[in-house]
C-alpha cells in the first residue's frame, strides 16, 4: 500500500504540470511540441535525448514600446498538421513540424499598424548553471554565453555587424543536448537576459520586427557548438550562403594560395565625416597613412628584406571614399592627387607589387597583394 502511495505521489507533480485536456500537440519520429491552450506558452521535446526546451508566451510590443498582454481569441486549435492561435489584436500564430530533420517552424502572420515587434521567444530557452549549458552566438569567432557572474545584464544582438550576429542562426545548449535556431529575415534580433535573483538564470528572447515572420527550431540530440554549425551549414547551403574552399579552388586554382598567408593591414586612406562620434567638428578629416607607393615598398621589403613568401596584403582605404564609405561604389580608387606623399596610383603600386615577386588584386574594399609568386592578373 506505502509503495502505491508514493508512485502516487512521484505522479501528481508531473501530471499536474501537464493536464491532458489544457494542452495542445504536434508530434512526429523526432520531436513532440506542447501548446498551453490558456497561456500560448510551449515545450519542444527532444525525443533522441528527452530533454525539453522551454518556449515562452510571445510578447506584443507597440510602437510607444509599451508591452501587451497576450489574450488569446477562439482557443489554440491543431489540424492538417499545424497548430494555430490568434490573438485579440488579430496576430495569428503558427507551429508547423517539418520531418526531415525533425524542426519545429514557428511564424506569425497579420501584424496591426501600432504593433512594432513581436518577441517570438521571449525569455525562453532558460538555463542554469551547468558544464554543459550555453547559448553560442555567432558573432566574428563565435561567443558563448554562460549563465554565471555576479552581475545581471542584457545583451542585444541585431543583425550583421562588427558587434552583432554574423550568420541567421542561434545555437542552445542544454545538459549536452543542442538546438539550432535560423531565421533568415535580417530584422530579428537576438535578446540575452541574465538574471542573479532569485537564483541564476539566462534566457534568450528573439524579436522580430518590420518584415520578420518566421524561426525555425531542430533539437539537434547529443552535442554542442561544434554540432550546431555542422546543422547550420546544410541550411546555408540551401540559402545560396556556403561555398567551401575547395569548391573555390575549382573555380580559381589560386584561392590556395591564402593557405598560411600573414594578414598585414596597412589603414591607407580614411575619411571622418563631420559632426560624427570619430569626428565632432564641422568639417570633413582625411586620414593618410600610407600612400600607394609606400604600400608597393611595404610588399617589396615583405619579399626581397624579410623573406615572407606567403603574405595577404590588404589595403584599408584604396576605395575613393576611404576605409568604408561611399559604399557599394568602391572604384575607381582613391585618387592619387589624395596621396600628400608619393604619386603612385593603385594600378601603379600592384603592378610594382606583381616585378617583386608579388601578385595583387582588387575587391569591392580592398586591395590585396600576396606574395608567394606571380601569376595573378593585376586589377584595380
Amino acid at each position: 500500500m506505502m509503495r502505491i502511495l508514493a508512485r502516487l505521489v512521484l505522479t501528481i507533480p508531473f501530471c499536474a504540470g501537464l493536464p491532458a485536456a489544457d494542452v495542445a500537440r504536434l508530434e512526429n519520429q523526432g520531436v513532440r511540441l506542447e501548446v498551453d491552450r490558456s497561456t500560448a506558452s510551449a515545450r519542444l521535446l527532444d525525443k533522441s535525448t528527452g530533454e525539453t526546451w522551454a518556449l515562452g508566451a510571445p510578447r506584443l510590443v507597440a510602437k510607444d514600446k509599451s508591452a501587451l498582454p497576450l489574450r488569446l481569441a477562439g482557443g489554440v486549435t491543431v489540424r492538417g498538421g499545424a497548430l494555430t492561435y490568434r490573438t485579440q489584436e488579430g496576430v495569428e500564430f503558427q507551429f508547423r513540424l517539418t520531418p526531415n530533420p525533425p524542426a519545429v517552424e514557428y511564424s506569425f502572420d497579420k501584424l496591426p499598424a501600432d504593433m512594432a515587434e513581436v518577441r517570438l521567444l521571449d525569455e525562453s530557452l532558460p538555463l542554469e548553471p551547468g558544464t554543459q549549458n550555453y547559448y553560442a552566438i555567432p558573432n566574428r569567432m563565435g561567443i558563448l554565453l554562460l549563465p554565471e557572474g555576479e552581475k545581471p545584464y542584457t545583451r542585444r544582438f541585431p543583425a550583421y555587424s562588427s558587434s552583432r550576429y554574423s550568420m541567421a542562426m542561434l545555437g542552445a545548449v542544454k545538459n549536452g543536448s543542442a538546438l539550432l535556431a535560423t531565421w533568415e529575415d535580417p530584422s530579428t534580433e537576438i535578446l540575452a537576459d541574465y538574471a542573479v535573483s532569485p537564483r541564476r538564470r539566462l534566457s534568450i528572447s528573439l524579436a522580430l520586427n518590420h518584415s520578420a515572420r518566421a524561426v525555425r527550431f531542430e533539437p539537434l540530440g547529443r552535442g554542442g557548438y561544434v554540432e550546431i554549425a555542422k546543422a547550420y551549414r546544410p541550411v546555408a547551403r540551401q540559402r545560396g550562403y556556403l561555398k567551401t574552399l575547395a569548391e573555390k579552388m575549382r573555380e580559381n586554382p589560386n584561392v590556395a594560395r591564402f593557405f598560411g598567408a600573414a594578414d598585414f593591414k596597412p589603414f591607407a586612406f580614411t575619411r571622418y565625416a563631420p559632426n560624427t562620434r570619430w569626428n565632432q567638428t564641422d568639417r570633413e578629416r582625411l586620414s593618410i597613412r600610407f600612400t600607394f607607393q609606400e604600400c608597393a615598398e611595404l610588399a617589396e621589403h615583405f619579399a626581397k628584406d624579410l623573406g615572407i613568401d606567403r603574405a595577404l596584403l590588404v589595403l584599408n582605404g584604396w576605395i575613393n571614399g576611404g576605409y568604408d564609405n561611399r559604399h557599394p561604389i568602391s572604384c575607381p580608387p582613391r585618387p592619387k592627387s589624395v596621396a600628400t606623399r608619393g604619386s603612385s596610383s593603385a594600378r601603379s603600386a600592384s603592378t610594382r607589387s606583381d616585378r617583386a615577386g608579388s601578385s595583387a588584386f582588387t575587391t569591392t574594399t580592398r586591395i590585396s597583394i600576396k606574395t608567394p609568386r606571380r601569376g595573378t592578373k593585376t586589377t584595380s
